[in-house]
């Protein structure tokens, strides 16, 4: 499994200095930095050995940028479930190894700003959220310890990660069949809120069952077959 940390608008040179270590002690592959706030020569200076690394990371302006060729993209947050809030719907962090274990070639996990977090924007891009159980009386992290605890667990099942990962549907299989989803939703529903609710259910469910490519060729036969049906009336 390759892994892709990217941090969004990091603020303190300390912390990214010791992210950097982090990534390295736990064999992170790629580093991106979106729209960075904090002193990169400053940082280098607390990365220790790990400055060669910090010192390849590729700062991009764009989310986006950061989250190209992506199988799965992972976000984390402080606020995990929320009754009625389809963008906040967290899996705690063990769950989420579980889900993954042997089923994704390349990870994104994205990581928000110290002070503010990511924006229901960025948190909407991600394909799952990530929470960390802590203290609910003081459940925020500090980001350098986030990424410490998140890269531990991903480290230990990818020791024992078999390295012929099974085929799972790419990105794009993914991304027709919600097209077909939201199509056959907007010609049921109508122009709707409710199909915008629907679009992000389905986004989040679909991701975290990581289909097989058999399993996605299968639901997208069934779906065009609902489409033509829709069509045809």
């Amino acid at each position: 499994m390759i892994i892709r940390v990217v941090l969004v608008g990091i603020e303190g040179a300390v912390n990214l200095g010791f992210i950097a270590r982090t990534c390295v002690n736990f064999g992170v592959d790629e580093l991106y930095i979106v729209k960075p706030v904090a002193d990169l020569d400053e940082a280098l200076r607390y990365a220790a050995k790990a400055s060669d690394f910090l010192a390849r990371a590729k700062i991009v302006d764009e989310l986006s940028e950061a989250l190209k060729g992506s199988d799965l993209i992972a976000a984390t947050t402080a606020k995990g479930y929320s009754v009625g809030d389809v963008v906040r719907q967290a899996v705690p962090i063990r769950d989420f190894i579980e889900m993954i274990r042997g089923k994704v070639n390349r990870l994104s996990i994205l990581f928000g700003r110290e002070s503010t977090g990511l924006t229901r924007e960025e948190l909407s891009k991600a394909d799952v959220l990530v929470t960390i159980p802590a203290n609910p009386d003081y459940p925020v992290l500090n980001v350098s310890q986030a990424v410490a605890i998140v890269l531990w667990e991903l480290w230990n099942i990818r020791r024992l990660q078999a390295s012929n990962v099974p085929p799972t549907a790419s990105r794009e299989d993914v991304e027709f069949i919600l097209e077909l989803i939201n199509r056959i939703s907007g010609k049921v529903l109508g122009v709707d809120d409710k199909v915008k609710r629907l679009a992000e259910i389905w986004k989040k469910v679909l991701y975290r069952s990581r289909l097989s490519v058999y399993e996605a060729r299968l639901i997208t036969y069934w779906l065009r077959k609902i489409d033509n049906k829709l069509e045809a009336k």
